[in-house]
Parts: C-alpha cells; sequence; structure tokens
C-alpha cells in the first residue's frame, strides 16, 4: 500500500468530509472531495483515485447510483468503494419490536454491496476504524 493513495470522499455533510479528510491526510494519504453523487462521479471519472469512499443519502444523484455509475464506467470500474453512511447500521436487536428496522438495515447494507461497493461502514465511525478500513481496502486493491 502506498501512502501516497489518493483518496475520494464524497458527502453532502461538509463538516464531516472535513474530519475525514484530516484524519486521512495524517495517515498520509491525498484526500480529494466531492458534495454530491454527480460531483462525485465526475472527479472520479477524471482524477481516478485509488479508493473512493462514498455515502448513501446526497442530492443530484444517490450512493447506490452513484456506486452503479462507477462501476459500470471502464475509466471507475476497478476503483474500490467504501460506503460511509448512517443507512444500514447493523447491531444486536434487543427489542423483537425492532426487527423490521433490523432487516430494512440489512437491505440496505446489500443494495450497497449489490451497486458494487466492496465494503460498507456506518455512521458514526471512529477513526481508527475508518482508516483500518482503508487501509484493508488499499492493501486488497494494491494501491
Amino acid at each position: 500500500m502506498s501512502s501516497k493513495a489518493r483518496i475520494l470522499v464524497v458527502d453532502d455533510n461538509r463538516s464531516l468530509v472535513r474530519v475525514i479528510e484530516g484524519v486521512l491526510q495524517r495517515q498520509g494519504y491525498e484526500v480529494l472531495t466531492a458534495f454530491d453523487g454527480v460531483e462525485g462521479f465526475e472527479k472520479a471519472k477524471k482524477e481516478k483515485p485509488d479508493l473512493i469512499i462514498l455515502d448513501i443519502v446526497m442530492p443530484k444523484m444517490d450512493g447506490y447510483e452513484a456506486c452503479r455509475h462507477l462501476q459500470r464506467n471502464p475509466a471507475t470500474a476497478g476503483i474500490p468503494i467504501l460506503m460511509l453512511t448512517v443507512k444500514g447500521q447493523v447491531n444486536e436487536v434487543a427489542n423483537p419490536e425492532d426487527q423490521r428496522d433490523y432487516y430494512a438495515r440489512i437491505r440496505e447494507r446489500l443494495a450497497g454491496f449489490d451497486a458494487g461497493a466492496l465494503e460498507f461502514l456506518s455512521k458514526p465511525v471512529t477513526a481508527k476504524e475508518l482508516v483500518k478500513q482503508v487501509q484493508r481496502l488499499l492493501w486488497f486493491d494494491g494501491a
């Protein structure tokens, strides 16, 4: 894994993007940013990052659609995608009445994987867990 790997962070929450950018820059990564799915897709085509961190709920184009476009485009199809979102958070269900919500979260994760994401992290995420997954995906991809 190269410490100079380029990572594109796509999320409409600008404050969160800045936090993620700081965490990744301290690890030696070059960080590119975009604030909606369309901008993220266009920037990925132009910049060809080593990894994309992609939110799901965004204006103009949601993360699922952006992920599908990225996977279908020859210029971006090989870029690993990590979905980072509040959707799909899976915890143990203590209350049986919460079962329906639990399965909805599982479906969100499966939709992300079906769209082409390699990993799925739920917000909030610790800096340590984010960095661990980024390193794993970059190592797996050979970046």
